[in-house]
């Protein structure tokens, strides 16, 4: 069939239209919203083998039907996930079967943040000064150990380190999840409290929620590469490694900034959309590209019911 010139052109730019030009033609928006009932929540994490999301309190999504598929008994905000030895643990210290979601035992832990490593099979969950690491072969507990001072969020690099937010220094750590070491620290100028922090494993980049900004970093010499504008700071931000868009959940406004990296030193805000509420914690869907935020309707003290916004291209 004969095609016009004009057609053969028009065909060829969107086939070999870059990445953040589809990027921003994705158009997040809120696509489903779940009640989950009276519950609290802090991280949510979702296992994109077990297509399971984590942190909701106690329940468990289907991240592919999306909706709540179970329990663990005793759940809470906060977990690791190893599925390659079919073994979840809460942060404090609930042990669980990922299959069957049965509660396998409990470890004397009570923290905060958490993160699993799969160099190691280690789980690392700390609060304060207090840090514990867990081997997730065994389900045992290693050792009682400073994993850091005063860090929330944090992220694996697949190469047996972890990156760590120290919440009032406005710093970057880097922790060796084998010699469980503390190697380096950073400081970044500006960045008030850090909290949210999440990374791009392929080029390095550590993106950092900080005060009104998301900063970027170079996760091999702490440089900062980078700093985007938010309205406030995420508690958890998150990557899609597939799309290089980075979601920083923004809780002043209700809204969602998309990030796209364009290359590791360059990166372009796609939109800002609404989230249904004030959420400030995010987890993304790998397969699916799906953005699960949550946030409190109504008052917490007086029986508002926690919501989970699934928010979609």
């Amino acid at each position: 069939m004969f095609r016009p010139r004009s057609f053969i052109v028009a065909f060829a730019a969107a086939a070999f239209a870059g990445p953040a030009a589809r990027a921003q033609g994705q158009h997040y928006h809120v696509v489903k919203t779940i009640d989950i009932g009276v519950a609290r929540a802090d991280y949510i994490i979702i296992d994109p083998i077990g297509r399971r999301l984590y942190g909701l309190g106690d329940k468990v999504i289907d991240v592919d039907k999306d909706t709540i598929v179970g329990t663990v008994a005793g759940g809470g905000g906060g977990y690791a996930i190893d599925h390659e030895d079919n073994r979840g643990l809460v942060r404090n210290g609930t042990l669980f079967d990922l299959t069957t979601l049965a509660v396998t035992g409990h470890l004397d832990i009570k923290g905060d943040g958490s993160r699993y490593d799969p160099v190691t099979h280690r789980a690392f969950v700390w609060v304060g000064k207090d840090g514990w690491v867990v081997d997730m072969r065994t389900g045992k507990l290693i050792s009682k150990t400073m994993i850091g001072d005063g860090l929330e969020s944090a992220a694996a690099d697949g190469r047996g380190k972890l990156y760590a937010a120290i919440e009032d220094k406005g710093g970057l750590e880097q922790f060796d999840t084998q010699t469980l070491k503390i190697e380096k620290t950073w400081g970044v100028s500006g960045c008030g409290r850090a909290q949210g922090l999440t990374m791009d494993t392929q080029t390095r980049r550590v993106f950092m929620a900080c005060d009104t900004e998301v900063v970027v970093i170079n996760a091999d010499n702490g440089g900062v590469v980078s700093r985007i504008r938010v309205p406030s700071r995420a508690d958890m931000n998150c990557f899609d490694p597939t799309t290089k868009l980075v979601f920083n959940p923004n809780r002043a406004d209700s809204t969602l900034s998309v990030i796209h990296e364009d290359s590791p030193s360059k990166f372009t805000v796609v939109e800002k959309v609404p989230q249904g509420g004030g959420a400030r914690t995010c987890a993304v869907d790998e397969n699916t590209h799906k953005v699960y935020v949550f946030y409190t309707q109504g008052n917490p003290r007086q029986g508002g019911k926690l919501q989970l916004a699934v928010l979609a291209p």
